[in-house]
């Protein structure tokens, strides 16, 4: 469920972004801090390396990220492989060498680094070294150059993760998709076994918005099952060449088609949003129902979107067989702050060998929820337009299911929103900004009385008297992990995480903090609402069966006046869980 929470979390924060802009008044400055070091490449200084430091972004920054080319500082290394990046804000980046050609002599091509108004992190160097290169021919079944074909790596080698060259943005780079000759390159790659394939697109975005036709995932050298390829062993400085993948001529997909309708009236609906996404066949239902449960994988993720005509009717191409769900929305649930007027029964379907017709999407007239929006802070100078863009996601939980709908709207300058089409049942709210200064839910009150675990809503019900109070989410948690009872392997993942105690929120985008713990044992958990919090801290310990999970969690109340010091020690010799 959480692939597909993350899908309508991007959607609206993309949309939204489109189609509303309000001034947002300028923030006090604060002392920057700079990031210096040294690059080499095989031991010797480098000059012209380009160095990136990047902000750590959550999912609700992500488009703001996207208009703003100052997001990311750059320098380059001088004749001593020397570079400072000067200027930037507190906070924490992702520092990179951006060397195509070039690889990270060691296991991982970033560094993480938190920095200090007005101070200077220094000594975060890296040693390069040249990369190796994959190249082949990507065709159809009929040996045609297929163009535009985006091809995907996967490293076998469990020792170094995946790396490929320096930075690979949201929407793929351009090395890895194929020329008009169906020729792709691959450059600056770790040396390692890694299995090479076509025909899926390795990022949600790029499947969401694809119109061409889609094709069964194929493996060099031509077969469909990963566990058949065939690895190409890559070396330092070497081009392993002639890695080709011709499709087969079973991937030409189907149509889908149908109609949205009104549920009472049968009145074809005009300009629904229509989307349809991949499912798991529920295998203990004797009817045609699909499981949530889909692991880590694409499934859940939007197949495809489009928008019905004026007759209510839809159609998607290049549908391969499978089990889907359909779903619908109103467009207006991006395009301003009165959101969606429906909701929508998901219709399940299955794919088999020839085209599905007729489908009819039922939608019902939704509940609607009104309010205001303020904001609670000790600061006096602290309003709402300080905040920028400010926008509010609701969403419908069904426990049963583990499935849920969502209405959204942008909040108005004034405060005021207007949440419809919600389906009946327990509602939650998650807010996003398009400011650097981030705000979190304090409470919910009704009618003045402050309101616990969210509202519940009837069928048609029309909720007034709501109350949203916002609170700045500049809290701090700041920690340092002791491990006793044994030592981790190197390299091993310690993971921290800050939980809202007594939350009813859902678990999406970053409603729950987590960071990784620095070699050293620190972390950095920011951007947090006043409240109390319970903070986890996880690892793995290896095992001769799998590994076993040990944790250790305290209790701290957040306040924003200043950071809270934590301490927390992680026994290895404990018992854990095992994975």
């Amino acid at each position: 469920m959480r692939k597909l929470k993350s899908a309508a979390i991007i959607l609206f924060v993309l949309l939204s972004a489109l189609a509303y802009d309000r001034p947002v008044r300028a923030q006090t400055q604060k002392e920057p801090g700079t990031i210096t070091g040294r690059v080499k490449l095989e031991g010797k200084p480098v000059k012209g390396i380009t160095i990136t430091a990047a902000p750590e972004l959550s999912p609700d920054r992500i488009v703001e990220a996207m208009f703003n080319s100052s997001a990311s500082m750059k320098a380059v290394t001088d004749s001593e492989g020397v570079y400072r990046l000067e200027g930037i804000p507190a906070g924490k980046y992702r520092v990179a060498p951006s060397a195509p050609a070039l690889v990270s002599a060691d296991a991982n091509s970033s560094t993480e680094i938190t920095v200090s108004e007005g101070a200077t992190a220094e000594n975060v160097d890296f040693a390069l070294s040249l990369g190796g290169v994959i190249t082949g021919k990507i065709t159809d079944s009929e040996g045609q150059p297929v163009i535009g074909e985006r091809v995907s790596l996967k490293q076998m080698d469990a020792s170094r993760p995946a790396t490929g060259p320096s930075i690979v943005g949201m929407f793929g780079n351009r090395m890895y998709a194929t020329d008009d000759r169906g020729v792709y390159r691959i450059f600056g790659l770790q040396p390692g076994r890694y299995v090479v394939s076509a025909g899926k697109d390795s990022d949600a975005m790029s499947n969401i918005f694809s119109q061409r036709a889609k094709r069964v995932q194929t493996f060099y050298p031509g077969v469909t099952e990963e566990s058949k390829a065939k690895p190409i062993v890559v070396t330092a400085a070497s081009e392993a060449a002639g890695v080709d993948i011709q499709f087969s001529g079973a991937d030409k997909g189907f149509v889908i088609s149908g109609r949205v309708l009104d549920s009472e009236s049968k009145a074809p609906i005009a300009n629904a949003m229509v989307a349809y996404s991949k499912a798991i066949k529920d295998s203990t239902a004797d009817d045609l129902r699909i499981t949530t449960d889909t692991g880590n994988d694409l499934t859940g993720m939007p197949g495809g979107f489009t928008t019905t005509n004026d007759k209510g009717e839809f159609r998607f191409a290049f549908v391969l067989p499978g089990n889907y769900k359909m779903e619908a929305t109103s467009i207006g649930a991006f395009a301003g702050s009165g959101g969606s007027q429906f909701y929508a029964d998901p219709v399940l379907f299955e794919v088999e060998s020839a085209n599905v017709e007729k489908l009819e999407i039922k939608v019902h007239r939704g509940a609607g929820i009104s309010g205001v929006v303020v904001i609670e802070s000790a600061d006096p100078q602290d309003s709402l337009d300080r905040y920028g863009q400010l926008m509010l996601m609701a969403m419908v939980i069904d426990p049963s299911s583990k499935s849920f709908s969502s209405g959204n709207c942008i909040v108005g300058p004034d405060g005021t929103f207007r949440l419809g089409g919600l389906k009946p049942g327990k509602v939650t709210f998650r807010t996003f900004s398009m400011s650097a200064r981030k705000p979190g839910i304090l409470r919910l009150e009704r009618n003045g009385v402050e309101v616990q675990g969210g509202i519940e809503v009837q069928p048609n019900e029309e909720v007034l008297g709501l109350r949203l109070i916002l609170a700045p989410s500049n809290g701090v948690i700041r920690g340092r992990v002791t491990i006793q009872g044994g030592s981790l392997p190197k390299g091993a993942e310690v993971v921290a995480l800050a939980r809202p105690v007594n939350n009813d929120q859902p678990d999406i985008g970053d409603t729950y903090r987590r960071v990784d713990v620095s070699s050293t044992g620190a972390f950095l958990i920011e951007n947090l609402t006043p409240g109390t919090y319970e903070v986890q801290v996880t690892s793995s310990v290896p095992r001769q069966s799998g590994s076993r999970s040990v944790s250790s969690k305290q209790t701290v109340t957040v306040t924003g006046s200043s950071p809270v010091e934590v301490d927390i020690v992680l026994d290895l010799s404990g018992k854990g869980s095992d994975k």
